[in-house]
Parts: C-alpha cells; structure tokens; sequence
C-alpha cells in the first residue's frame, strides 16, 4: 500500500481533499477497528450511525477516543478486505480507502470480487475488470465463482437472501483465510433510501426503518460500510473527475425487481416534486434509528423485569400494565431471542394472549384461548401468573419419557411435565427475599424452602412401593403410604388418582397439594420457592 510503489495513489489523495464526504473514511475505518477490538464491551451487534458507535464505544487509554490521538495511534495488525463488484459504488470506495492512507488502521487492503454469474459473460467480465483494477493498485486480489449448480439456482429462484447469503458466506471464508477481522462493503445513501422505501412498502415496524446498518456482526468479520450516506452523484462525481472507468450492471435496468423499480420510477418521481428529498429522509432515519436504541434498552430493561428469575416464564402482573407499544417491543424482542422470525402477526396474537388474562373473560377449557403457536418449535402457553414460553423439543424429548419415569427437575429452573400438563419453578432466592414474613400452607401449592439438607438430585416421578418421608413437624422417617393416609387430599377425585412427588432416590420431600418434609423446613435462610403451575389444557392433577 506505499504510495512509492504506486504513483495513482498520489493523486487520489489530492483529489480527495476536494470532498467533505471522503475526509471522514479515516475516522470511521479507526471506529470499525476499535470495534473489532473492543466487541465484548459492547451488547450491541450493529449500529445505525457512526456518531452511535462512537458514544458507546469506551474511552482507550492513549488511542484515538481519549484526547484526540492520532487515528494511526490505533494499529491492526489485520488486513482489511474490501468488497468489490465493478460498479461505481465499489471502485470508488477502494480508491477512497486507499487515498485515506489507511497504511496505520490495516496492514493491508485485499479486493474481494463475488461473481455469482448471474449475467453470464457480463458477470465473467466484471470479474476480469475488478483483477485488473488490483493489479493496476498493486492489491492481493480473492474471488469465488458460483459453480453451475448454484448459478441455475441463483437464475431460477432469483432470491436477494440467496444471493445475499452466498456473498456473505464468500466474504466470511476469503477473511478467514487472509487474516482480516474487517470487510468494508459499498452500500451509500441511494441503497439507504431504496432499503427504507421498500420495506415502508411491504410494511415494517419503526425498527426497519432504520435501514441498513453502517457496522455489524456477521459472525466474527465485521461488516463495514464507509460509504453508507454518501450519494450516488457525489460517487460517480468522484469517478468521472479522477477518469476512472466502472462496470454497469444491466440487471438494473430490469423493472420486474421490487427494488430497480424504486430507484427507477418511485424516487425520481419523488426528488421532482421534493428536490431535498434524500437529505431529509436520511436526517428522519438517524432521528428514527436513535430513538430505536433508547428504546431497544428500555424494552431491554422491562424484560428483565417480568422474566423474573426465569426467561421463559413471564409474570403477568408485571406485564399486564405496560402500554402495548413497549409489550410489542418486548415480544419482538422474544421472538428475534429464540430465533423465531418477526411478524404483525405473531406479536399481535401475544398481545391478544395477556388481554385475555382477566379471570372473567378466561376458559380455562379452551386451549385455543391460551395458547399460542409461533412455529414448528415454540408455543406460549398462558398460565393464571405467567405466561410461559415453552420449547416443544424439550417438551417432546419430556414426553417420551413414560408417566411413571422420574423426570430431573432443574434447580434452579423450569421443569415442564408434559404427561400432567404441569411446570414446576425452582427459584433461587434473592438476598431480600431469604427472611419471608410467612409461609403457604402445608397443603399449597407453592412452598417456600431450604435445599441445604438436599443431598442428592431431585426428580418428579410417581410414588413407589417403600418410600419414605420424615413430615412436617416430624424427628422421624415414616412410609409415605402412612403419610398419605393421615394427610388425605380434599378433592377426593385426586386422591383417587395416582400421586406424583418430588423426590430423591426413595426419599420424598414434597407432595404437592398434600404437605412437605421437614428436611426442606427453614431454619435459617430460606434457600429456594417451589411452585407448581397448571399449564392450563385440561385437567389434571398431582395426587
């Protein structure tokens, strides 16, 4: 990258210093390197402007945000991959980079071309002209080529997230295998505007509005994108006066794609009646894109709030009361979670689950009235209290254990019984919480607890011949069948039935609903809560 080695680079770096725009891409490509370097101070994965990464981004001692030290201060030792496919866009990043003597940031700039012959011999040609332009800027050039299984693909389907997909994959092994941390890709403020009119199109929350993020995560290479409110004119502007040629794609001209028909017909249809148009909507989606970060923390917060000790259990009474601008928020912060795509549709039917919460309105019944399913792998089951987010893998693989086998419990945690349509929480106390003022009844169905004497693994299984329980109040051990005998259920259709514990080997230190051992009475601190919940399809019962 010496500009001794490569006159060009010379006038590139005069002729940048006529664009306000091109005097920025130092600063940034510092921010993206900082970022590599400082990834888990950070929760977020992306960022929506380069003002936002650099207020969370912490201060470093000595380096380019604690006094203003030179940017060069903040040495890679990696290489920096660039995304090139020919087109304006992509040349003029490189040559941007390159005239921004980032020599200090990166050790070295490689030029990626993905080619995923989409076009033919035009794509074949585009991939010969991005070989020649590193070899002109004495750049290490790395290229993949769609193999003819997957360009028939990529012609027949025509899928954006197809393609999307295999660049990304591509960039993700060319940075493996040169050592970058760092892939700077040319997306600019025409590509911001069209991504914002398409999804207002096909209808999108505040959240999509936002656009395309200036950084983020794909994995471990880092997404960058210098260019990402730069103009197209202000692009090509800088091509035409540096007299540097660039490959048109002739797919663009094709208005069957959503998109070439909004850069073509619905934007130059706009900018004729508003000629600021870009400008201010690009101001209204950094306001947008700020306001989603205050918030995304709030939702944040709030989640916390009603998980409780437990993230797939939510409390109701927490929950209830929100305003359901920020219960939309939190749901579709649930589903992104647990890798469920988010839709109006499902959010909308999680908040028609906690209106329902009020009792009178309430049948329990009806299954279809509690429970949600959100795909293949997650349902939200609404109990009295909670609303319960339930894995049906986990529950599947519970299922295939026979009623009568123990099933582990989870301390602390979420047990789901699936054969008794029960769940049982085991809850940690907190410090506040160790000292309770009183206690359920013995014959509740919740008990407040100390585990200390617990020496082996607790299971939920049903009673056996030879169990043994020491009660309540009791210095000795006795046959848990004398116990039940004293201690009858008061529905007697449940005692009928047959009678589920919680268990360790042959000991029993509670039935629910029955009464408790006194191993888990309190006689200091109270260790844990134990609740049971009906899951609320069907009826059933414990004992």
């Amino acid at each position: 990258m010496s500009a001794s080695k490569n006159p060009k680079i010379l006038e590139l770096k005069e002729f940048a210093a006529k664009y306000d725009w091109a005097a920025g891409i130092p600063m940034r490509m510092a921010l993206a390197n900082a970022l590599v370097a400082q990834r888990t101070s950070l929760s977020a994965d992306e960022f929506y402007s380069w003002d936002a990464l650099r207020e969370n981004l912490p201060l470093l001692p000595g380096g380019i945000f604690s006094g203003g030290a030179d940017v060069q201060s903040e040495h890679c030792e990696h290489p920096l991959l660039v995304g090139v496919s020919g087109g304006a866009d992509s040349v003029a990043l490189l040559v941007s980079l390159i005239a921004s003597q980032i020599d200090g940031l990166f050790s070295s700039i490689t030029v990626c071309h993905i080619n995923h012959r989409l076009r033919a011999d035009e794509s074949d040609a585009d991939a010969e002209f991005c070989a020649q332009l590193a070899e002109r800027l004495s750049l290490p050039f790395v290229s993949t080529v769609a193999d003819d299984a997957q360009a028939q693909s990529f012609r027949m389907k025509g899928s954006e997230n197809a393609l999307r997909d295999f660049r990304y994959a591509a960039f993700e092994k060319h940075a493996s295998l040169v050592g970058a941390r760092v892939v700077a890709l040319a997306h600019n403020l025409n590509d911001q505007i069209e991504t914002m009119l398409f999804r207002a199109f096909r209808g999108t929350s505040a959240a999509g509005l936002r656009g395309i993020p200036c950084v983020r995560w794909q994995n471990d290479l880092l997404i960058c994108r210098p260019l990402i409110d730069v103009s197209r004119l202000q692009i090509t502007s800088l091509l035409k006066d540096l007299k540097l040629d660039w490959r048109e794609d002739s797919s663009n001209a094709q208005l069957n794609y959503s998109r070439n028909f909004i850069r073509a017909q619905i934007i130059p249809r706009i900018e004729s009646e508003f000629a600021d148009f870009g400008l201010r909507l690009e101001n209204m989606r950094r306001l947008m894109a700020d306001d989603e970060e205050m918030l995304k923390t709030l939702c944040l917060s709030q989640i916390s709030a009603v998980e409780g000790k437990n993230a797939n259990s939510w409390q109701l009474a927490e929950l209830t009361p929100l305003p359901v601008a920020l219960k939309r928020r939190m749901f579709a912060q649930a589903l992104r979670s647990r890798g469920i795509e988010v839709s109006f549709e499902r959010v909308e039917k999680l908040i028609a689950l906690v209106r329902g919460h009020n009792e009178i309105d309430l049948d329990y019944s009806n299954p279809a009235k509690q429970a949600v399913s959100l795909n293949e792998r997650w349902d939200v089951l609404r109990a009295k209290d909670n609303l319960m987010f339930v894995d049906k893998i986990e529950k599947a693989n519970n299922a295939a254990v026979v009623i009568g086998d123990p099933i582990p419990v989870k301390v602390p945690g979420m047990t789901i019984v699936p054969a008794l349509n029960k769940v049982l929480f085991v809850d940690a106390l907190e410090a506040a919480e160790r000292k309770p003022k009183r206690f359920p009844s013995q014959e509740a169905f919740e008990a407040i607890v100390s585990l200390d004497k617990v020496k082996g693994p607790l299971v939920i299984r049903e009673r056996q011949a030879g169990d043994l329980i020491q009660p309540f109040g009791m210095k000795e051990m006795v046959k848990l069948k004398k116990f039940l005998h004293t201690h009858k259920p008061e529905d007697e259709e449940a005692s009928a039935k047959r009678q589920f514990v919680l268990a360790s080997g042959e000991e029993v230190f509670w039935v629910p609903g029955v009464g408790i051992s006194e191993k888990l009475r309190v006689t200091g601190l109270a260790t844990h809560a134990l609740k049971w919940l009906d899951i609320g399809i069907g009826a059933t019962t414990l004992c």
